[in-house]
C-alpha cells in the first residue's frame, strides 16, 4: 500500500451529486408554504366574516328596538341586517335574520328588549386554486337591544 505524502495536495474530485435538490424541494415546499397561506387566508375571512355577522345583528336588534309595532321591527331588523352585511361587502351563500319584537308588544313603562339573530354562511370553496369546490362556514350572531320603556307604542 502506497501512502501519500502530507504535504501533497488532494485530487481534485468533482461529484455533482447535488445536482436537482433545488428542484426537488422547491416541488416539495412550495405546495406546502401555498397551503399555509390558504389556511391563513380562510382563517382572515372567517374572522372577519365573523365580525360582520356580529355588527349586522347589532344594527338590526338597535333598528327593531326604535320601531312601535311588532311587525314594522321585523322589517327594521331584516333591513338593518341586509344593508349591514352589504355596507361590509360581506359575502353571504345564504344569510337568515331571525327576529324575536315581543318586547315591543309590552306596556309602556314595562322594560323589554328585542334580540336578533343573523346566520350569514360564508364561502370557502374559491381559496382551492383549480378553480372552487366544497367549503362553507356559518357564523352565527345574537345580539339584544332593550327597548325604550317610555316611548309610544303601536
Amino acid at each position: 500500500m502506497m501512502r501519500r505524502p502530507l504535504d501533497s495536495p488532494r485530487p481534485a474530485v468533482q461529484h455533482n451529486s447535488d445536482r436537482g435538490d433545488a428542484a426537488i424541494e422547491a416541488v416539495v415546499v412550495v405546495p406546502l408554504l401555498i397551503a399555509i397561506a390558504l389556511v391563513f387566508i380562510a382563517g382572515v375571512r372567517l374572522s372577519l366574516a365573523a365580525q360582520k355577522t356580529d355588527a349586522a345583528a347589532q344594527a338590526a336588534a338597535r333598528a327593531a328596538s326604535l320601531e312601535r309595532t311588532p311587525t314594522a321591527g321585523q322589517s327594521a331588523a331584516r333591513a338593518a341586517a341586509s344593508d349591514a352585511l352589504g355596507e361590509r361587502n360581506q359575502a353571504c351563500t345564504s344569510t337568515r335574520v331571525t327576529v324575536d319584537t315581543s318586547g315591543l308588544g309590552a306596556r309602556l313603562g314595562q322594560i323589554s328588549s328585542v334580540t336578533v339573530t343573523v346566520t350569514c354562511t360564508v364561502p370557502l370553496g374559491d381559496l382551492l386554486l383549480f378553480g372552487g369546490g366544497p367549503g362553507v362556514r356559518t357564523m352565527t350572531s345574537s345580539f339584544t337591544s332593550i327597548v325604550d320603556a317610555y316611548r309610544e307604542r303601536g
